[in-house]
């Protein structure tokens, strides 16, 4: 039964206890990480997130089937028109439309407002010119009023769309709404449907239904717009250049089958208007006009590749899940390892996100992970390397104070808590004496005997290690061995036997390991005080009580048995299998009152007559037979028991010189 995979039975710490301030810390950074996104931190990442993504992505191309027609102030120069876009004579658009539709475009869009007549003969032009295209897409005038209270605070808005003069509304395929929303660090989104105008489809949601895209296949809500690069990254024809190829068959041929958005862009940042800022406004202060980021939602509905993003569920989850992992290297390594895994996990984070961003179109956070939580998990960190640090040092010292290393505490302090202060609990202690000891020491040095008690504590305090045990006290040659547990315990005899038999076999067996005395070993168990004994500057930790005394007793009686691993009646109750025991009778031990029936443990080489023999002797000892026990004792002694059954032998004949037993079966150690 007792063997060397008995070592880890008695250990008996919570498997939790250790990873609990991990967890709590983890479980801490991730929930002030997911609360961030419920604070104005979160407009970090459309304000500097959406710049970062595209930045390490890049421009990307543009489909090819999307051209803009731009209006600006060279065109105006070179028609010889007004610089206002809204003053150009609408003749010129009769003409674009004209040359379009007879180049075989798919679908028209004007990203103007055609709110107010103007020439009559030019606004009929532009309405017939509309009507034979067919596919003509103009925009609505979208207006907003405000709704204020007593105090002239604006407590809602409503908005209005008024669609262009009917002469040109009744000609077009459609009129639609084309709103960006804007915020205070620029436009990333758009109304595929516009909400506050009953989901009505936007200009690129109407255009992109000529293009093919079914209806039900256009989102509701804003959309986050997948930029494709600054200004002019879509094909872009100035309005003249535009007039002059579609009067050459040749060249008109370059608009067949295409999309064509004719508005106003201006590269001139001082002359800009329906201009945007994006994460691509250029750096000398150019934004993106309003005509190419219709012509990009357009092709984002086209390909499908507008921005996917995360919930807020999905992102606060994400946030704590990433920030709780950021904090755990800080509760497992040290303040510079811990940087170092950190950095190693925001690179990793960096680059997927980049790459689901540049490769999947979504749009992950990346500020509030790469500069918020980290900020968190240090702060965290460092606070929990610091009371680490701090516990330390107090366990240090506590150490140095009772004369252990820290890590020796530190597994005392998981069994029985404050060992300042010390607990009563249950415990098997195990006694041992090395064999004439005094004898040993005879004729060598001092330093001799230290080296030699260095080496054999060493190869002891393995075994009862190995085995959960504890070295509670080292009195010379005299070592004091406990296993902790809450209650009895038969985890902690079986490990506690254990390491009293790996000590015999490699202390007193046929083939010592290096290092071996000869030892004796006696087992007890029951409850024992644990912890610091003595006031003011000296205090020392010690097991106090009952069973620690009667161990050593147990211990000494093995030399008056010739026995070598003796336990107690009450320790061998735990013990299910009891084919390792051979019961030696009852014993009134020196300086006890109370009667302790012993056992040997492993019973050595007896062979099996000896171990009859003394059975039938004991038997008959208990009983007063002296004569009867003295025979099967000399049988036991003549089959090769030199050891108990030769105690009793020499009991038996002092009973009979005396004539008396003392009490009844009782043998009676002559001392310690």
């Amino acid at each position: 039964m007792f063997d060397d995979r008995a070592a880890g039975m008695i250990r008996q710490r919570s498997p939790g206890a250790g990873r609990r301030p991990v967890l709590v810390l983890s479980l801490l950074g991730g929930l002030l990480a997911g609360a961030s996104w419920l604070t104005p931190l979160a407009t970090l990442e459309p304000a500097l997130g959406l710049d970062f993504l595209y930045a390490m992505r890049g421009p990307r191309p543009t489909p090819a089937n999307i051209v803009v027609v731009a209006m600006n102030g060279a065109s105006a120069r070179a028609l010889g028109v007004p610089p206002r876009a809204d003053r150009w004579p609408r003749r010129l658009h009769a003409e674009l439309v004209d040359g379009l539709h007879v180049a075989g475009v798919r679908a028209i869009g004007f990203d103007l407002l055609f709110a107010r007549p103007r020439d009559a003969g030019d606004d009929a032009a532009l309405a017939q010119a509309i009507r034979r295209s067919g596919n003509v897409v103009l925009a609505e005038t979208v207006e907003r009023d405000f709704v204020r209270d007593d105090g002239g605070r604006v407590v809602a808005a409503v908005e209005a769309s008024r669609p262009p003069l009917p002469l040109f509304a009744d000609a077009a395929r459609a009129t639609a709404p084309f709103v960006l929303p804007k915020t205070p660090y620029g436009v990333f989104e758009f109304w595929g449907r516009v909400p506050t105008l009953g989901d009505r489809p936007s200009l690129p949601g109407r255009l992109a239904e000529l293009l093919g895209v079914a209806s039900d296949g256009i989102p509701d809500g804003a959309i986050a717009m997948n930029l494709y690069g600054p200004i002019g990254s879509f094909e872009t024809i100035a309005y003249p250049t535009a007039l002059e190829m579609l009067a050459d068959p040749a060249r008109s041929a370059h608009f067949a089958g295409k999309a064509v958005l004719v508005g106003y862009s201006e590269t001139n940042q001082s002359r800009q208007v329906d201009a945007y800022q994006t994460p691509y406004t250029r750096a000398d202060g150019v934004d993106v006009s309003g005509v190419e980021l219709c012509a990009t939602a357009l092709a984002n509905l086209q390909d499908g590749s507008w921005l996917a993003r995360p919930g807020a569920g999905v992102v606060i989850a994400l946030l704590m899940l990433h920030a709780g992992v950021l904090v755990l290297p800080w509760t497992l390594v040290g303040t510079r390892a811990a940087l170092v895994a950190m950095l190693g996990m925001q690179a990793l984070y960096g680059v997927g996100a980049v790459v689901a961003f540049a490769s999947y179109q979504l749009w992950l956070p990346v500020v509030l992970p790469l500069a918020v939580s980290p900020m968190i998990a240090v702060a965290l960190g460092a606070s929990h390397q610091q009371r680490r640090g701090a516990r330390r040092r107090r366990e240090l010292e506590h150490a140095i104070e009772f004369g252990l290393s820290p890590e020796a505490l530190a597994r005392l302090s998981s069994r029985i808590g404050d060992v300042g202060s010390g607990r009563t609990l249950f415990a098997v202690c195990l006694c041992s004496d090395i064999v004439a000891f005094t004898r040993l020491s005879e004729g060598r040095t001092p330093q001799a005997v230290r080296d030699m008690l260095d080496l054999y504590l060493d190869r002891f305090a393995q075994a009862v290690e190995a085995h959960g045990g504890h070295i509670a006290d080292m009195v010379a040659d005299s070592v004091l061995s406990l296993w902790f547990a809450e209650e009895d315990s038969a985890e902690a005899v079986a490990g506690a036997c254990a390491a009293a038999l790996r000590l015999d076999r490699e202390m007193n067996g046929p083939h010592p390991a290096p290092g071996a005395l000869r030892t004796r070993l006696g087992l007890h168990c029951g409850p024992i005080f644990y912890g610091a004994v003595g006031r003011g500057g000296r205090r020392e930790l010690h097991a106090v009580g009952d069973i620690v005394n009667t161990s050593s007793r147990i211990e000494g009686a093995n030399k008056y048995l010739g026995t070598r691993v003796l336990v107690s009646g009450q320790l061998s109750d735990h013990i299910g299998d009891d084919s390792a025991l051979r019961p030696l009778g009852r014993f009134a031990l020196a300086g006890k009152e109370q009667v302790l029936e012993l056992l040997e443990l492993g019973r050595g080489a007896a062979s099996a007559t000896v171990v009859d023999r003394f059975a039938e002797g004991l038997a008959a000892y208990q009983r007063g037979d002296l004569g009867q026990a003295k025979a099967a004792f000399e049988a036991a002694v003549a089959a090769g028991d030199d050891g108990p059954a030769a105690f009793y032998l020499r009991q038996c004949e002092a009973a009979a010189a005396v004539g008396a037993t003392g009490p009844a079966g009782v043998a009676v150690l002559p001392g310690k």
